[in-house]
């Protein structure tokens, strides 16, 4: 495919098909999304970014290159758009025990690979609805990208220029006639296509709330776990449920009680909150928390995985779109070997 610019199918209308279409829209190649109407994890997401895994206070992988490369994306988009998509807004980490606030102090003060990413926080900084016996940090760098808004809005713009359709597609369609690659962003509807090669995709199934608090509940992301994200109109998303054993993009009856519950603990006092809305998804993911990306069959040459992206799609998108569509046009030999399908030991090449 380095004669020319190859016109692609784009599978799939959530995140990764989003951005995918407008690494393409950028270039100026050929492109047409097809969308089968069924539901995505970015219908639900609540968008946000943060370079750090909290469980263990380290560094998500690739952060800074990753976080650079989509705010510059993102608000690209936004200006093509005509949308503010991308949000900075801090998140205040709320510890869990004493243990656990001597490590986040000693990391913030410099020389692990976090540092750069961490702050302590003075109590007396705390918005006064926020509830930490044993204190709280804070990353500067972070904040929410306005998904929703993101690829609503451009559907609409590829509606227009006739480069959107309502469809389906599976891998026994094979490469449809006018295209010359294919590029899968159906997430967990990819599921059983790449199990045919050993490659496993895991359904995450997720649910997010937007309540109303009674009482102010400040402007910043508060993490105890359950997360509370301000929208900037009194309103908050709270989540997140992450279940293995649910298939269905379900909103289970027992869900906003346990968020409901979670983002209290955080909280001082005992306001009560309205949830104005409960919505779920499922996330697709890998075993190694990183996508499947590239070609996945020397028999099907036109085929490229672009799904996986599991809970941090928002931060690593457009690094790994853009990995993708290089390797499609041939721009390079092929995608990272940490995202590469051949690091799954039951892969099958055929």
């Amino acid at each position: 495919m380095t004669n020319k610019a190859p016109r692609v199918l784009i599978v799939g209308d959530g995140l990764a098909g989003c951005l995918v279409a407008w690494e393409l829209h950028r270039r100026g190649c050929g492109f047409k999304v097809w969308s089968d109407g069924s539901p995505a994890a970015s219908d639900v997401a609540a968008g946000m970014f943060n370079p750090v895994s909290f469980k263990r206070i380290l560094p998500q992988w690739n952060a800074r290159e990753q976080q650079d490369a989509a705010r510059a994306r993102y608000e690209w988009i936004g200006e093509q758009l005509g949308e503010t998509l991308w949000r900075d807004v801090p998140i205040v980490r709320i510890f869990p025990n004493e243990e656990y606030a001597e490590r986040w102090k000693e990391r913030a003060a410099g020389g692990h690979g976090v540092s750069p990413f961490i702050e302590p926080f003075d109590s007396s900084q705390l918005h006064p609805s926020i509830f930490a016996p044993y204190g709280a940090g804070l990353v500067p760098d972070a904040g929410w990208v306005n998904v929703v808004a993101m690829t609503s809005a451009s559907r609409v713009k590829w509606q227009s220029l006739a480069r959107w359709e309502r469809r389906s597609w599976k891998m026994t369609d094979g490469c449809p006639e006018g295209f010359d690659a294919v590029v899968d962003c159906r997430g967990t509807g990819a599921v059983k296509d790449l199990s045919e090669f050993g490659l496993e995709l895991r359904r995450n199934h997720g649910e997010v709330l937007r309540v109303k608090p009674d009482q102010d509940w400040g402007d910043r992301i508060v993490n105890n776990v359950t997360w509370a994200l301000p929208l900037g109109d009194g309103t908050y998303r709270v989540g997140s449920t992450y279940r293995w054993d649910v298939h269905e993009p379900l909103c289970l009856d027992e869900t906003p009680a346990q968020l409901v519950e979670g983002s209290a603990k955080a909280r001082s006092g005992n306001g009560a909150m309205e949830v104005l809305e409960h919505r779920a998804g499922l996330r697709p993911t890998c075993f190694d928390r990183r996508p499947i990306l590239g070609m996945v069959s020397n028999q099907h040459p036109y085929y490229h995985a672009c799904v996986g992206w599991g809970t941090r799609g928002v931060s690593i998108g457009p690094t790994v779109v853009r990995w993708t569509v290089e390797a499609l046009m041939g721009e390079r030999q092929a995608v990272p070997d940490e995202v590469h399908p051949k690091r799954f030991r039951t892969f099958t090449e055929n």
